[in-house]
């Protein structure tokens, strides 16, 4: 009799240990709260003369991060502003005209060089007079070779110097007339061009020096902060990295057998251990439209091999417990 009744009891705890092993676990997968990062980095180089944030702060858009020294560049402005105002000067003064004075100079200069190039021209003639009696002379045997040749040396140098008078009033008289009838429409543009070009430079340094106060573009918490004041940073230096902790999600990987189970815009509930059995408001925004192998970081070795599809949920509530990096629960069947 006690054989039978062990023999039962045996085959009674077989029974539900059977039943224990087909019961179904639920369909939890864990993913880790993640954010939006964005890297305030410099755009020029220098010296970091001011960091104003530190490590967990909170900040809003348009705070100040830091600031990089932009000496260099403000004593560059200075000279470009300069340079800017002597290329102004310069068209306006195309643009206005010829003054009184210098119309009045320019006209003594081409009087003085028609008085010259007149009292050339005689001294020319007499010259050329005095060549030919000497070389009639010459011809007649009553001058002699020596006399010819001083004769044409000093027609030749009076003829040089009224060619380069001559000259000289051309030129003279060229600037006079454009005193008189202005500046060329090319001259004009030219001017107008080298302005342009100046103004383009002081803009250009602007923009340059404004690019040295750093801000926020989000608003968040100052997750990073990577350089320290005095310390001398490049072009393209991240300084401080701020996390949005007002765009929250979780992602996860399912496997193929159970995508059926969930769909864009499909509402999920999300635990935490620390918020015990309070659930969090989650939708699905992203499905992945291929099946990858289960990242190195979630695989064992019973889902190493398994083909997963990424998921991304959307946190909905807005609980400040919730930081980048906790670890949430999903459950597949905890539709809302």
């Amino acid at each position: 009799m006690k054989r039978k009744c062990l023999i039962l009891l045996i085959l009674v705890a077989g029974f539900l240990a059977g039943c224990t092993l087909h019961v179904a676990s639920p369909e939890v997968y864990t993913g880790t709260v993640e954010a939006e990062e964005t890297d305030v980095s410099t755009e020029i180089g220098g010296k970091l003369t001011k960091v104003f944030v530190e490590e967990g702060q909170k900040i809003k858009i348009g705070d100040r991060i830091a600031k990089v020294d932009t000496t260099d560049l403000e004593i560059k402005l200075a000279k470009a502003k300069a340079a800017l105002k002597i290329k102004q000067a310069n068209l306006q003064e195309i643009l206005d005209g010829a003054r009184g004075e210098e119309i009045k100079n320019a006209r003594a200069n081409l009087d003085k060089i028609e008085v010259l190039l007149e009292g050339s021209r005689k001294n020319y003639d007499y010259r050329l007079e005095n060549y030919n009696k000497i070389k009639k002379l010459y011809e007649d045997s009553a001058a002699s070779k020596q006399q010819l040749e001083d004769a044409e040396t000093l027609l030749d140098a009076a003829n040089t110097e009224i060619k380069s008078l001559e000259k000289q009033h051309d030129a003279l008289k060229a600037q006079l007339d454009m005193l008189l009838n202005g500046a060329t429409d090319e001259k004009i543009k030219m001017a107008k061009a080298n302005v342009e070009m100046a103004e383009a430079e002081v803009k250009y340094l602007e923009n340059q020096i404004s690019k040295g106060n750093l801000i926020s573009f989000v608003d968040g918490v100052i997750q990073n902060v990577n350089y320290n004041e005095g310390e001398i940073v490049s072009p393209g230096g991240n300084i401080a990295t701020v996390v949005n902790l007002k765009d929250l999600w979780v992602k996860i990987y399912i496997p193929e057998k159970k995508l059926h189970k969930i769909a864009l815009n499909k509402k999920m509930k999300l635990y935490t251990d620390f918020l015990k059995d309070k659930s969090i408001s989650g939708k699905v925004v992203y499905i992945s439209s291929e099946a990858e192998f289960t990242p190195k970081n979630m695989e064992s070795k019973e889902n190493k091999e398994e083909m997963v599809f990424e998921v991304k949920i959307k946190i909905l509530d807005k609980s400040p417990e919730l930081k980048p990096g906790m670890l949430v629960d999903v459950k597949l069947e905890g539709e809302i």
